[in-house]
This record gives C-alpha cells, sequence and structure tokens, in this order.
C-alpha cells in the first residue's frame, strides 16, 4: 500500500440516515477487534464510531515515546479528567487519563501482555458464570498472540504463535538488570520465564511479554486489527466513523417489556460542532466498546441504570427505559504507591530527556527499530500475594500461598522512570511500583449532564477497604526490602528520592510544585534532622500517610457494568447481552465481574474476541 494513501475516515453526516447490520460504538482496544472480526464476512455491513481520530503519526508508533501521557494533542489523550476526592487519599484528586481515537488505550499503555492466572477466571466461574473459566477464555489468548522465540518441542504449546499481536521481551541496556533479579531471590522470589504460562508460579520475578513487533514499533488494537490497508480492503462493506460521539440510544419496546436497539444518535465530538444530532440505525446488533468510563455513561445516556431521587437519570430527567441497579456501581481499578531510588541518568530511561542521548536513540529507532525507544517503560515485575510475606522479616514465602491465592494480589512493577502522578525535574528515578491487584472496595460513577461530551463524575475507592490498606501497607514495606537489598549488590549509588520517612522535605516541596497540598497534610519541620527510614524502622503510619499522599490509579478501569447472572447484581448476562435487550451487547472491560490480577490489554481484547464469537453463532442459528 502506497504509505501516503490516508486511513479512510469518514464524518457524522457522512452516515447519517444510513442503516448497517452491526453498529460498533467505540473504536478502542475493544472495538478494532470487534470491527474486524465481524467484517470477516462480506456479506454484511459494520459501522464503527470513534471519538477520537487515527493520528497514526511517528511517535505514535514509537514503544517509549507513545507512553507520554502529557503529550495530550500528538496522542489524543485526555488528561483533564480529575476524580472525585478520595476520602482515603487527603481528599485528592486523582488523573484518570483516557484515550480517543482508533486503538484506543493501547495507543498509550506500557504494551504489556499478562493474561492473568487462570485462578482469575475460574474465579468468575464461582460467581456463577460458568462459561468464563479459564478452559473457556484460553483458547481466545492464544488466538490473538504471536510470540517470539523458539519453541520449546518438549512442552505442550501453552502460547499462541500466529495472532495478530506481536509479542516480545526487548533487550535493555542497563545494568541493574542482573542486582536486580539477585535481589528478588534474596526475598525469597524466584525468577521464572513466563508469566502467561498457565502452569506458572503465583509468586515470581518475571521479565514481561511486550506488545512490540520484529522492527521495534508498537503494537496496537490498531495496528493488529483495523491497519489502513485492511480498512481500505473491507470499505464496501466496513466504515470507520471518526470524530464522533454517541449520545443515546434509539430504544423499541414491546408490550413483554423487551427492547430492541434499532438506532444511535450521534454528534460530531468536536465541541465547537455538537449542536447537530445525526441517526445511524442497526438492522441486527449495536455493540458497546466505550471502555470502563464511557459505556456506563452512554446506557445512562439512554436512560438504562439505576433509578431514585440520587440516581443520575432521576436527577437529569431522562426518561427510564430499563432498571439495572448496576450500572455504574462496581468502578474498580488497580492503584499504585511509587517507591522511588535515584540512579544514574545512564541506567534510567530519563537519559532520553537530554538532549544528546535522547535524540541518538530516536535516530538508532529510525534507522534500525532497536534501543530504549523500541521498548516498554517496564520491562520486568514481582507477582505475588501478600499472605506469602512474614510481617517480621518481610521475606516470601511462596510456600504459604494456599490454592484459594493462586491469583495474585500485589504486583511490583519495576520501571527505570519516574512512576510519581507527574513530573520531577532534574531528577533520575528508578521506581519500584507497588500495585494492588484485588482490591476490595468498589468505587462507583454517574453523569451530571445530558452532554456527552461532559466526562461522567467518577469516585475512586482508594484506600477505602481497611483489608486493602493493609496490603499496600505489605507490598509497600515489601518494596522497601527489595531496595534495601538491591542497595546493598548495586555498584552505583541508589538512595531513596521518594519513600516512607524518606526525603519529607523533599517530598512536601514537591507536593507544593502542583495543586494545592492536600489540607491533611502538615508541612515538616525543616529545623528537626532529616531520618531516612528503612524497611525495619519505618511505622505503620509512616508507610500510611505517604501511600495517602501519592498512591495513584494504575488506569486499569474495570466493572461498570458487569457481567452476571441476573439483572440485580449485573448488567450484562454471560453473551454480553445487556439484560432485557434482544440486541445490545458491551464488550469492553466495564464487563469483568471481578478486576483481574493482569494488566487489561490482554483480557479486554479476550472478551472482544469472544463476544464476536457469540455475535456470529447468534446469527448463524437464525439462518437456520
Amino acid at each position: 500500500m502506497w504509505p501516503l494513501v490516508t486511513y479512510p475516515e469518514c464524518s457524522p453526516n457522512q452516515v447519517d440516515g444510513k442503516t448497517y447490520d452491526y453498529v460498533v460504538v467505540g473504536g478502542g482496544t475493544a472495538g478494532c477487534v470487534l470491527a474486524l472480526r465481524l467484517s470477516e464476512d462480506p456479506n454484511v455491513s459494520v459501522l464503527l464510531l470513534e471519538r477520537g481520530h487515527v493520528k497514526n503519526n511517528l511517535v505514535s508508533r514509537m514503544p517509549m515515546l507513545s507512553q507520554n501521557h502529557w503529550w495530550t494533542d500528538t496522542m489524543q489523550v485526555q488528561n483533564t479528567i480529575r476524580s472525585e476526592p478520595i476520602h482515603g487519599a487527603y481528599e485528592r484528586k486523582n488523573y484518570l487519563w483516557a484515550v480517543n481515537g482508533i486503538g484506543g488505550a493501547s495507543r498509550l499503555n506500557a504494551m504489556l501482555w499478562t493474561r492473568g492466572s487462570p485462578g482469575n477466571y475460574n474465579s468468575w466461574s464461582d460467581m456463577g458464570l460458568a462459561d468464563w473459566t479459564w478452559k473457556k477464555v484460553e483458547p481466545y489468548f492464544r488466538r490473538l498472540e504471536n510470540v517470539s522465540g523458539p519453541l520449546d518441542k518438549s512442552q505442550p504449546e501453552v502460547r499462541g504463535r500466529g495472532g495478530p499481536i506481536h509479542l516480545l521481551k526487548p533487550p535493555y541496556p542497563f545494568k541493574w538488570l542482573p542486582y536486580l533479579e539477585e535481589a528478588a531471590e534474596k526475598i525469597g522470589v524466584s525468577t521464572f520465564d513466563d508469566c502467561n504460562d498457565p502452569d506458572a508460579s503465583s509468586c515470581g520475578y518475571f521479565t514481561l511479554d511486550t506488545a512490540i513487533d520484529k522492527c521495534g514499533g508498537r503494537v496496537s488494537a490498531m495496528s493488529a486489527f483495523l491497519s489502513k490497508t485492511l480498512v481500505r480492503e473491507r470499505s464496501r462493506h466496513l466504515s470507520v466513523c471518526t470524530g464522533t460521539v454517541a449520545s443515546r440510544f434509539e430504544i423499541s419496546s414491546n408490550e413483554r417489556h423487551e427492547h430492541t436497539v434499532t438506532g444511535v444518535f450521534i454528534r460530531h465530538s468536536s465541541p465547537s460542532d455538537t449542536t447537530i444530532e445525526y441517526l445511524v440505525k442497526a438492522r441486527r446488533e449495536v455493540i458497546m466498546t466505550c471502555g470502563a468510563m464511557n459505556s456506563p455513561q452512554l446506557l445512562l445516556l439512554s436512560g438504562i441504570g439505576p433509578t431514585g431521587k440520587e440516581s443520575s437519570i432521576t436527577r437529569l430527567g431522562i426518561p427510564l427505559v430499563k432498571e439495572l441497579p448496576a450500572v455504574g456501581a462496581d468502578f474498580s481499578d488497580h492503584y499504585s504507591v511509587p517507591v522511588l531510588l535515584e540512579l544514574p541518568y545512564k541506567e534510567t530511561l530519563h537519559l532520553l530527556e537530554t538532549a544528546m542521548w535522547g535524540l541518538w536513540y530516536i535516530l538508532l529507532w529510525i534507522f534500525t527499530g532497536r534501543g530504549p525507544v523500541g521498548s516498554s517503560t517496564a520491562p520486568t515485575a514481582l507477582f505475588l500475594h501478600t499472605d506469602s510475606v512474614d510481617k517480621t522479616t518481610m521475606q516470601v514465602k511462596a510456600s504459604r500461598v494456599s490454592q484459594d491465592h493462586r491469583v495474585p494480589n500485589a504486583e511490583l512493577l519495576i520501571l527505570p522512570v519516574n512512576s510519581l502522578e507527574r513530573a520531577v525535574p532534574g531528577r533520575s528515578l528508578f521506581s519500584i511500583f507497588p500495585t494492588i491487584l484485588q482490591p476490595r472496595a468498589k468505587g462507583h460513577l454517574e453523569i451530571t449532564s445530558t452532554n456527552p461530551l461532559v466526562n461522567p463524575k467518577i469516585t475512586l475507592p482508594m484506600f477505602a477497604n481497611e483489608d486493602d490498606l493493609k496490603d499496600a501497607r505489605i507490598a509497600v514495606r515489601l518494596s522497601m526490602r527489595l531496595a534495601h537489598e538491591f542497595q546493598q549488590l548495586y555498584p552505583f549509588s541508589a538512595p531513596f528520592a521518594f519513600a516512607p520517612g524518606n526525603e519529607l522535605q523533599k517530598l512536601y516541596e514537591w507536593e507544593k510544585s502542583g495543586d494545592a497540598v492536600p489540607p491533611a497534610v502538615e508541612k515538616p519541620d525543616a529545623s528537626s534532622p532529616q531520618v531516612n527510614k528503612t524497611w525495619k524502622d519505618v511505622t505503620d503510619d509512616e508507610i500510611d500517610d505517604y501511600m495517602r499522599r501519592v498512591g495513584h490509579t494504575t488506569l486499569h478501569f474495570t466493572s461498570s457494568c458487569p457481567m452476571g447472572t441476573d439483572e440485580k447484581t449485573g448488567v450484562v448476562n454471560q453473551k454480553l447481552l445487556v439484560f432485557g435487550f434482544k440486541n445490545l451487547r458491551i464488550a469492553d472491560a466495564s464487563v469483568f465481574p471481578k478486576v483481574t490480577s493482569a494488566h487489561t490489554m490482554a483480557p479486554t481484547m479476550m472478551v472482544a474476541e469472544r463476544c464476536a464469537d457469540f455475535i456470529k453463532a447468534t446469527w448463524d442459528d437464525a439462518k437456520m
């Protein structure tokens, strides 16, 4: 395909009044999968609606640079979304980054491919969702994967080799890697090759699979499923409509209170051009793939959700179509607490911020596809369950993990870069990034306007549950223990930069440089001698204070339209059909009945692949 040929996009006014067999609302990680799979049949018509555009520029294809959340226009990021004040975090507000554009979050994330251990999906089965056991979902992960590296002929094949998602473990030029692995061994965590092997230990140190192709380019949902070449080849029956936001559904109902979505009302997504509303019609089905923030928003705008005096639907005067109490009620997320060391510049990704090395490595990537620009910010991670940690010695004993705890509830992600929610100028930072993977507390989502471009109101549950707080406390102290072992082994200086009980004056000055310091945070006494704590002598109260000051979302939003066995507790059934509707499905991370212990890209694509098969089976049966 001639490289200067443009991506075939259309606008809302060009599809107004037209009818399609399938309308997919949301062109992100899941929407690209659905559009590809449904359009495999040349005899059906598919319309994909996306709020953003394509913008497939050079920076967006560079694995490292494309992870910059602050390049808002280049990367089509909304960084103005803020949570409600978080009661468990000194009333701070977290940024809730969202990505518009074909490919969605897969255009911005760290490209980490983690399926999640089989126990994640077997726990869904324990919730009554027997069609979502590991045995049922595992073939879809293999269908998606194209893992690089030699085959082990002595082992059964447990990973996919021919799928659209190219996966590799890129090399990194840093000297700290073997020292960190040795430090992990010293705290009782063994090293394993593949965290996606279903027989892998739930407690281990792993080099992570990364969605990067053999030429060093980011593999996004767009590049893997909806490339320019493919969309042009299918242009007769696949339309990609960008710059478009869905405002509500057109719904018909019968005397048995069965509902059918007959169309989708849409608008231009440019804030200066949203007054005209258009309508596209659906002959067969409408599939929502808007993500955990916007799928519940669209349901609420359409009169589908909880009722009562305080509900969004009632307050905004939206006519009720279907009462579903779980819409927006169980908003879930992983959250993390950055623990940072300061390493030499050449040993962190901050070296890319220097003019000489930054330009050199960009040119190296452009001409060879190699170097740190062609990698993720997160090369390795430790997965474990906090019950395996001895609370006195902070030593991990994997044998202590019961069968019920085969699902890790904590990840210590290793990031040779700053992981605080905003910049720390002039510092060369290295992060141990403890993350709570199985939080018990749930947040919720509401809408405050009938305008679909007004972001929903989101309440995060961070540190709202005492057991979550205990798990986070253990994970942070364990991170400090890991740092201590690393500091003893590493041949260069690696002091704490930001950690509980350390450099409190610097932390306060950093807090002042951003938004107002949270009211519960006291200014440290500058005249007091600086005492830097270790994992042994830092107190639980000091850890809690630090977590409440710097903890933030990991951008793994799920469960705001959960799968369930009935309409009182769920929004969709096991075939992903919205309860009470004959032809409306949801196929994104919002349907997870419980957040997984994995980064959400792989599980989200798995859900979309399964949904495509459900839809095809439904209409194949209808032809018989």
